[in-house]
Order: C-alpha cells, then structure tokens, then sequence
C-alpha cells in the first residue's frame, strides 16, 4: 500500500479540528462543574477533557494514525459498499451504546456527561467521534489480516493501535474509569 503524507497531514487536520470543537465545546459550557472539583456525594475528581489519558494523549496522536490506515484502504479500494454499511452500522451503535451507557444513573460525571440523565455539547460531539474512530479501527484491523495495509501505513496503525491502548491501561491504573463510589 502506498503511502501519503497528505492523506496524513489531512487526517491529522481533521482530527484536530474534532478535537478543537470538543475542547471549545468544554470550555463555552458554563454548567460544568469546576475541573478537579469533588462529584457531590462522593471523593471522586470532576474530570475534564485534558484530564483523560485517551483523550489528552490518545485522541491526539493514536487516533489520527489509526483513521489513516482506514482513509488509505478506502483511497486505495479496498473499502467497498459493504464494509461502508458495516462501519457505519457499527458506528451508530458504538455512539448509541456509548451514550445510553453514559447517561445511566452509576455513570461517574465528567465533561461529557455532567449529570446523571444529561449529555454536554462536549458530550455529543465526542460520543459520534468515538463511534466513528472505533469502527475505522476495527475494519482497518481486519484488512490487516487479509495483508492489505502494508508498510508505513501498518506500522503507523499499529503504532496508533498500541498507543491507544496503552492509554486505556493508564485511564484504569490512574482510576479515571474506577465507577460511581458514592459515601
């Protein structure tokens, strides 16, 4: 598969500019509590957008890396009408599973979901990003196996793929995915 550093630097952009309107979408939210604040009834930190090793780390260098992979399958035409339906599908469930989970009465507030029952402008603008990210990086991974992402491509993906993984490992050490422990 060839390689393009435009089609990077445009993912790249791109990313950057979703990344840009979540954190924009933060900060204009004047019904946040304050970063770092304490969650009513409990000992546990507000946390903000920055405050989250995949999205503070992750979202900015594995996720761009990971959506190349599947931007050069779909240049190169390896994505066809079917694994579309298939992604988007699996988008759409990813952001509606995301967001019924989130909005759940046990969901430890944050950014994206304030409150029990509420979703933020942050919130909605992430959950779709998530869905839509997950479900390039699934369909990337299976053309992985059939040896159609090659060279620079693959290793920049699975470079993206273990990255973000490991800031998953890091959101459970650190205890930002610990649940709702309400005194």
């Amino acid at each position: 598969m060839d390689f393009s550093w435009i089609v990077l630097s445009i993912v790249v952009v791109a990313n950057l500019v979703c990344f840009g309107a979540m954190f924009v979408a933060q900060q204009i939210d004047k019904s946040l509590p304050l970063r770092h604040s304490l969650i009513p009834g409990t000992k546990q930190k507000f946390l903000y957008m920055q405050d989250w090793y995949t999205m503070a780390y992750g979202d900015i260098v594995a996720v761009p890396l990971i959506v190349n992979a599947f931007v050069h399958l779909a240049i190169a035409g390896y994505i066809g009408i079917v694994q579309w339906i298939m992604a988007i599908a699996l988008a759409i469930v990813l952001t509606i599973v995301g967001i019924k989970s989130c909005l759940g009465p046990d969901h430890k507030p944050d950014q994206g979901f304030p409150v029990a029952g509420k979703i933020s402008l942050q919130g909605a603008i992430h959950m779709p990003y998530f869905g839509i990210g997950w479900s390039m990086g699934v369909i990337s991974l299976g053309h992985v196996f059939f040896g159609h992402v090659t060279g620079p491509v693959l290793w920049l993906g699975i470079f993206g793929g273990v990255f973000y993984l490991i800031c998953l490992v890091a959101e459970f050490k650190s205890g930002n995915f610990d649940p709702l422990k309400r005194i």
